[in-house]
């Protein structure tokens, strides 16, 4: 009984061989250098949560659309570099509002599925402006803060990929999660 079970597998393992051993190669040229740059934008949506006013009733805790447009150099499909503007918009919450915006650079490391999808993650710095309200008083204030993300890249032809990401960003006290959509053209 035991044959007529280890027969049939033994026999589509040895089927699936090719396929594996021709997708080897592949997966050794997307780490071959290739210097390419790239442009794009996208549009985003994200969460706030400020602690930073004087009162626990007064915290900001919202949600807003942002947008960005970025540019970089991909030195292979595996590694890139990139800079980032991200316009984050403005938050309310009664009386209690923060506009921020800001660059970022950034390095990506991918690790590719096939040749269509490829998630990463991503590191890099951003150098914000905000401006906080709270009632008749504002604060300007400007800085720079580490933060992470993780994605996905859809190859939709030879020079343009979709982008999916999730990043996280902390400005001071203030927690920014965003969830974004891109296209990116490459050069």
């Amino acid at each position: 009984m035991k044959r007529i079970y280890t027969l049939p597998l033994l026999a589509f393992a040895l089927l699936l061989l090719p396929p594996a051993a021709s997708s080897a190669p592949q997966a050794q040229n997307w780490a071959e250098p290739a210097l390419h740059g790239f442009v794009g934008g996208g549009v985003g949506y994200y969460r706030v949560e400020d602690e930073d006013f004087l009162d626990e009733d007064d915290d900001l805790d919202d949600d807003r659309f942002s947008w960005r447009v970025f540019a970089g150099a991909e030195f292979n499909r595996m590694f890139s570099a990139q800079v980032d503007y991200i316009d984050f918009g403005a938050s309310d919450d009664g009386d209690a509002r923060l506009d921020v915006d800001g660059w970022t650079i950034s390095g990506a490391a991918a690790f590719p599925i096939n040749e269509f999808f490829a998630p990463y993650a991503k590191v890099g710095q951003l150098f914000w402006d905000s401006d906080r309200e709270f009632g008749p008083t504002t604060v300007s204030d400007d800085g720079n803060d580490f933060f992470w993300g993780l994605g996905a890249r859809f190859t939709v032809t030879p020079n343009v990929d979709l982008r999916l990401e999730y990043e996280r960003f902390e400005i001071d006290n203030t927690d920014l999660d965003m969830g974004s959509a891109s296209i990116q053209f490459r050069f």
